[in-house]
């Protein structure tokens, strides 16, 4: 196979047809033994920028670190069957778990009839990431629209009978109808009833269904439903289930 051979310069120069511009490949300066440039068997052109040498494990594993959560247009290369495509981090971060509430009585509900389910006014809130959670008029959380799947949901109601109770109960209801009904039972009549009934659930919820909270007492007078600031005797909160 015959050779070109440059000597001197090391560079070869490949004029335009006028002369007047061109093209230079220069060898570098030293070199640490022999290095060969091997073109495919096809036409190729090359664009303009710097040739790489190469990959280091540098550039694979990231030279600069990120330091914060990825934004949903970073794109992650991976192999699609052994092809490689592009990822939106979007698409593999997976989703939170909203829509999701908390509410809870702040004070004393008074005058709870007695043998009745009585619907708990759930008037403040301490988080609400869909505004799905009525805490003025009808005390419920309604799954927003798009939201539908399973929720885990969880309460508690501190009944209050002034003379004992024979018996508490905090109810779960969804769409107007009771789903759960968990209860205290006691035969203890000279004494006020005094006790925190709570509550977890997980439910299939579809949209536009509404969920709320019920107590009822059975025996006793002056029946309450008590609730101190921060300290969240009765309350009710849900959250979207991810991956169920």
């Amino acid at each position: 196979m015959a050779e070109l051979r440059v000597k001197g310069t090391g560079t070869l120069k490949l004029f335009e047809n006028d002369n007047t511009s061109s093209v230079t490949i220069a060898s570098p300066a030293s070199l640490g033994g022999d290095r060969t440039v091997t073109l495919p068997d096809a036409d190729v052109t090359l664009v303009s920028g710097t040739m790489s040498t190469g990959l280091t494990a540098a550039d694979i594993t990231g030279q600069t670190a990120l330091g914060a959560e990825p934004a949903d247009t970073d794109e992650f290369v991976l192999s699609d069957a052994g092809v490689l495509k592009r990822v939106d981090y979007s698409y593999i971060k997976g989703g939170d778990n909203t829509p999701a509430f908390f509410a809870y009585l702040d004070s004393e509900q008074t005058s709870v009839a007695g043998d009745t389910d009585t619907k708990v006014e759930l008037a403040t809130e301490t988080y609400d990431t869909d505004n799905a959670f009525d805490s003025t008029t009808n005390y419920r959380f309604t799954v927003p629209a798009g939201a539908a799947g399973k929720y885990h949901v969880y309460g508690g109601v501190w009944c209050y009978a002034v003379g004992g109770a024979s018996e508490s109960q905090a109810k779960l209801f969804v769409n107007g109808s009771q789903v759960g009904c968990y209860i205290n039972a006691g035969d203890d009549h000279s004494a006020n009833t005094n006790i925190t009934l709570s509550f977890a659930v997980d439910l299939d919820l579809s949209e536009s269904d509404y969920v709320e909270l019920y107590g009822k007492m059975n025996g006793g007078t002056s029946r309450s439903f008590y609730g101190l600031s921060g300290d969240w005797w009765t309350y009710m909160g849900a959250h979207k289930i991810i991956g169920a």
